[in-house]
């Protein structure tokens, strides 16, 4: 499974992953049905920075998880499981007492709880020691190694050539702990892609997010209320545990946190990081810093998106802060004293993973902004809703098969409008549309013919001055449809019609059946005459018969007197 995967049953096609994506690493394709499109990120540009997970509204993102092998290890039981946990933990975790964290993770059957901050005293003591050009940019954030692997690889010589914080803790427990399982738990997606690069694979075994652990807990249905404060294991740092903050990296190195000092720069958020990148080489080689600290998150790490609680960045760092402040973490006597690692230990290489994408023509542009209306640069409106900076950055990404015309909004809903607006002059019923005011806002051609030939003020006008509103009214009360199969309208015109809602406005469509009642009428007339006329010649025929039978019995009956006369004669 991709690290980061879009669930295709929830997604809406909304492009808010698209707009959230400085890099656009994320595909729009049509089903091979095309009916149903699907987004999809772009494994080779992105660099799990995870902030489209963040913004989905759907959840459609699903993010890649170890916990069932993590499980499964724990409940194995013969392989000590050790946790490094990032020391951003008592903001990012709604936990009222923080320093319960380690005793719960100890009941779930983590051997051994460490802080990541350990990892962290460990580059920072490191970088006094190393070769470095200037400027030289952190590699604390596996985002930011990732952008400048991808994206910006004329970068990788100025990349501090120290590991992450989180590789620096994993190799120190795998050398304290040899043969153990090392898990990090932290706010950061990115880790789950770090621990498995060429460069450092091996150090850390599953990284778990502070949202998956929380689900854990809930899970287990945990009584955070019944839990007592308990200590990590090991050596505890002091300013390292402020790491995860804007210019936590500098004050663990000891270097300048003064804002205004030029020798080193602090840049959190993508986006803030692409635009320095963008525009380092504007500098002159003495306004360069010595050194910048940069973190693909807002706020750094403390803006990571597997973060549970939804406080901001500013009352998040303040939290951070006194937590620190205030409270010891280590009390046990036999504190451990700071360990070390050698230097081969703590650095680690880089590598060139820049994906050349095909570079369409201008004349290949153009037609593909043609397919949504655009022939010149006044129909390209740059509106953005796409997800994409201007239309022409969405035609490269169409050209590229990483977007489809259908994104421009505009054009889908003027076409839309376009569409209906036929459908509705097209229509040969009427439609009169009206607002709550019982005013005409809207009126086919089919609707004019049949309510005022002669006059084209309509629209503006109310209701009632053309047909009787009261079926209207009903609607606006009652919000329901109202269906009449006969109604005679002010023009005389026999109607069958139906007037249904429409949010705050009401749609009433005429289906003029005059014609068809007169029909219906001429009809009945012609079969009451039928029926009249067979009457009369029933009536006639029954006479004729009644006369031809009266004068057939008196001939019988005057022939039957001659015939007995005849035979009594004979007889006689």
């Amino acid at each position: 499974m991709p690290l980061i995967k879009t669930n295709d049953a929830k997604c809406r096609d909304c492009y808010k992953c698209v707009r959230s994506c400085p890099l656009k690493a994320i595909c729009i394709n049509s089903s091979p049905d095309n009916v149903q499109t699907h987004a999809r990120i772009i494994e080779e540009i992105c660099v799990q920075c995870g902030q489209c997970a963040v913004v989905c509204p759907q959840k459609a993102k699903v993010v890649r998880s170890d916990l069932d092998k993590i499980k499964a290890h724990l409940a194995n039981r013969s392989t000590k499981v050790v946790a490094s946990v990032a020391p951003s933990f008592p903001i990012h975790l709604p936990l009222s007492q923080p320093l319960v964290l380690p005793g719960i993770l100890k009941k779930l059957g983590f051997s051994y709880i460490g802080l990541t901050s350990v990892g962290a005293d460990l580059i920072s003591s490191e970088h006094h020691h190393i070769d470095k050009q200037a400027p030289t940019i952190s590699s604390a954030c596996p985002a930011v190694v990732n952008l400048v692997e991808q994206h910006y690889t004329h970068l990788i010589p100025y990349l501090s050539p120290l590991v992450s914080p989180v590789i620096a803790h994993g190799r120190l427990l795998k050398k304290q702990y040899p043969g153990c399982i090392v898990v990090f738990i932290g706010p950061c997606i990115a880790k789950k892609g770090e621990i498995l690069s060429d460069n450092v694979k091996g150090s850390v075994d599953y990284v778990l997010g502070f949202t998956e652990l929380w689900d854990w807990f809930i899970d287990e249905a945990i009584d955070f209320d019944c839990l007592e404060n308990t200590t990590f294991d090991g050596y505890i740092p002091d300013k390292a545990n402020l790491f995860p903050t804007e210019g936590g990296q500098l004050l663990t190195t000891s270097l300048s946190t003064d804002i205004m000092d030029s020798g080193v720069q602090t840049v959190t958020g993508l986006e803030n990081c692409i635009n320095l990148f963008d525009n380092l080489y504007s500098l002159n080689e003495n306004q360069m810093p010595g050194f910048i600290e940069m973190l693909a998150c807002n706020g750094g790490c403390l803006g990571g998106p597997c973060g549970v609680t939804k406080d901001d960045i500013y009352a998040k760092k303040q939290k951070l802060l006194h937590f620190y402040a205030h409270n010891k973490l280590n009390h046990k006597p036999d504190a451990q004293e700071r360990p070390t690692l050698p230097s081969t230990d703590l650095t680690r290489g880089f590598s060139n993973r820049k994906v050349e994408l095909p570079v369409p023509s201008e004349e290949q542009i153009r037609h593909i902004l043609a397919q949504t209306g655009k022939y010149s640069t006044q129909d390209e409106l740059n509106c953005g809703a796409c997800g994409f900076g201007s239309c022409r950055e969405k035609a490269v990404a169409v050209y590229r098969g990483h977007a489809e015309p259908q994104m421009c909004i505009p054009y889908m809903r003027k076409r839309a409008e376009s569409i209906s607006n036929q459908v509705l002059t097209a229509m040969p019923n009427a439609v009169i549309i009206v607002n709550e005011d019982l005013i005409v806002t809207e009126i086919n051609p089919a609707a004019l013919k049949m309510f005022d030939p002669q006059s084209r003020q309509i629209i503006g006008q109310q209701l009632d001055r053309f047909i009787d509103p009261g079926d209207f009214q009903l609607v606006l009360r009652e919000k329901k449809a109202i269906v009449s199969d006969f109604c005679i309208l002010r023009n005389r015109t026999i109607a069958r019609q139906i007037v249904f809602p429409v949010e705050n406005m009401v749609v009433g469509i005429f289906a003029d059946i005059t014609k068809e009642i007169n029909q219906q009428e001429e009809l009945l007339r012609v079969k009451t005459q039928t029926i009249d006329r067979a009457r009369e010649v029933i009536k006639k025929l029954m006479t004729v018969s009644q006369e031809i039978a009266g004068l057939l019995g008196e001939t019988t009956a005057e022939t039957k007197i001659l015939l007995n006369q005849l035979i009594k004669l004979m007889q006689e």
